[in-house]
């Protein structure tokens, strides 16, 4: 079975991530996202991935994205995994997975809630 997955946050750590995902087997498609504009188009023709999402909203908005892959700052990790957990997508973040107790016990709880994959990766 692929996936289509969204990679939400396309800068200097991505870049690592981007090659991985794409050539990844049950990668079906692989989406790049940014609020970035610029740093969108640049990684669009570096990395020849042309479909594209201008925001998270955008990625938990679209029926056709599985899963979204949170590479963006560590602050933002627990809230953006909860925000696409609930629109019913799949989630591998980068670490750390929250930045204090009360956001990870909601991140765990959101899975609990959902039923959807949350996987944490660890460079």
């Amino acid at each position: 079975m692929e996936i289509k997955g969204a990679m939400v946050g396309t800068g200097a750590f991505a870049q690592c991530f981007i090659p991985l995902f794409a050539a990844h087997p049950g990668v079906g498609e692989l989406v790049l996202c940014d609020l970035d504009a610029d740093k969108l188009s640049e990684n669009v023709q570096k990395h020849q991935i042309h479909t594209t999402c201008a925001s998270l909203d955008e990625v938990c908005g679209r029926d056709d994205i599985d899963a979204a892959v949170i590479i963006t700052q560590n602050w933002l990790h627990a809230p953006q995994a909860i925000q696409a957990l609930k629109a019913g997508k799949h989630v591998y973040s980068a670490v750390p997975t929250g930045i204090n107790l009360k956001e990870i016990e909601s991140l765990v709880d959101t899975v609990r809630e959902t039923g959807q994959i949350y996987m944490i990766g660890e460079t």
